[in-house]
Parts: structure tokens; C-alpha cells; sequence
């Protein structure tokens, strides 16, 4: 995860002035920062249901391969319909954090798991932390240079995870899962989630964080 944020931040407060350099106005550019987010939401719990299915490591494979190809897009982008596909690509195949929360989940008890979702916490905050720098450092070379890095990150890590990250969802897991009877994927699923007592609110401040 502090590799994928890492390379995500690399190029985040760039994009306005990338986009810039093909003629985006501020209102354009506010469509390309959320085309990433309105792509993650119909990725992510679609991701998050199919490794329930399939095991973690496959989806995270997907998901990091995705991640890879958005920002090799977006370092070749030539117009800039090239930057909004990069950023979608990059936005449906990128719900790997909900993944790797459910990968620690899988290989925590009760007692540790509370530690496992803390550390995927910090190494969150410390990719996000530390992409910024080094992004508006790479810059100085040209806009296309972060992207082409952070897309190496993305390949570094689908090796990592390829040659060392075993899968963690056992068959037992996958067949009580399974038999969850879990809600359709809608959008009034969603707005039931939202209403729901205890965690309705932490919902909203979720996505009020996020909209600031």
C-alpha cells in the first residue's frame, strides 16, 4: 500500500498542471481529478465482492496491473482524452486498498487485527506524505517524468506481490463468505448503508473528508 500511494501521489497535485498543458480550464480539470473517484466507486466493491470469490492475490495482481497501465498512459498522453482514460483505468482497477483490507483481515486474529489495519493506516499516510515531494521534485524534468516513476512503482510492486504475496483466503473463508447473503450492488444499497444507525455516520464523514 506504500508503494501504490506513493506512486498515486506522485502525480495527484500534478494533473492540474498537466492538464493544463493541453488547454484544460479549472472546470475541466475538476472533471478530470473526479473521474478517478467516480470510477473507484463502481470499481471498488466489484473488486471487493470478486476477490471474495476468486482469493485476494489474483485481484490485487488486476488491480496493481490497472494501476500500472493508467500511469503509463498518462506519461505518454499526447491530448487530453489521454489523461481521462488514464485516470479511469487507474480508478476502476484501483480499489486494492478495500482488497488489502480484507487481505489483513484474512490473516489477523481478533487480537491483531486492529494492528494490521493501523499499519496499512500508516503506510497510507506516509505514501501520501512523501509522493508530493519527490513528484513536484521529478517534475522539474517535465510533467510526463513522475508518471513514467510512479508507473515503475506499480510495476515493482505487481513483481512483488507475484513472487511473495501467498494467497490468504482459505477455502473455509471463501465458503462461509459464500454463504453471506450479502445486498445487490445499487445505488439504493448504498443510500441503505448510509441511513444504517452505527454505520451510516462514519459513512458520511468519510465522504465529507474526502469532498473537502
Amino acid at each position: 500500500m506504500f508503494v501504490d500511494l506513493l506512486g498515486f501521489s506522485l502525480i495527484l497535485p500534478l494533473l492540474p498542471y498537466y492538464a493544463g498543458t493541453f488547454g484544460a480550464d479549472a472546470f475541466v480539470t475538476g472533471l478530470l481529478v473526479a473521474s478517478y473517484a467516480v470510477a473507484q466507486l463502481v470499481g471498488a466493491p466489484l473488486l471487493g465482492r470478486w476477490s471474495d470469490r476468486v482469493g485476494r492475490r489474483p485481484v490485487l495482481l488486476v488491480s496493481i496491473l490497472g494501476t500500472f497501465i493508467g500511469f503509463l498512459l498518462l506519461g505518454f498522453a499526447g491530448t487530453l482524452w489521454m489523461l481521462f482514460v488514464s485516470r479511469v483505468i487507474d480508478g476502476l482497477t484501483g480499489g486494492n486498498l478495500t482488497v488489502a483490507q480484507a487481505y489483513i483481515t484474512d490473516v489477523t486474529d481478533q487480537k491483531n487485527r486492529a494492528k494490521g489495519l493501523g499499519m496499512i493506516g500508516a503506510a497510507f499516510g506516509l505514501g501520501f506524505i512523501i509522493g508530493p515531494a519527490v513528484g513536484g521534485a521529478l517534475s522539474a524534468f517535465g510533467y510526463a517524468v513522475p508518471a513514467f516513476v510512479a508507473a515503475t512503482l506499480a510495476l515493482i510492486n505487481l513483481i512483488a506481490v507475484f513472487f511473495f504475496l501467498p494467497e490468504s483466503l482459505t477455502d473455509e473463508r471463501r465458503v462461509a463468505i459464500a454463504m453471506q447473503k450479502k445486498p445487490p450492488f445499487t445505488f439504493g444499497a448504498l443510500w441503505q448503508a448510509l441511513n444504517r444507525p452505527r454505520v451510516g455516520p462514519l459513512l458520511h464523514t468519510r465522504f465529507f473528508f474526502s469532498l473537502a
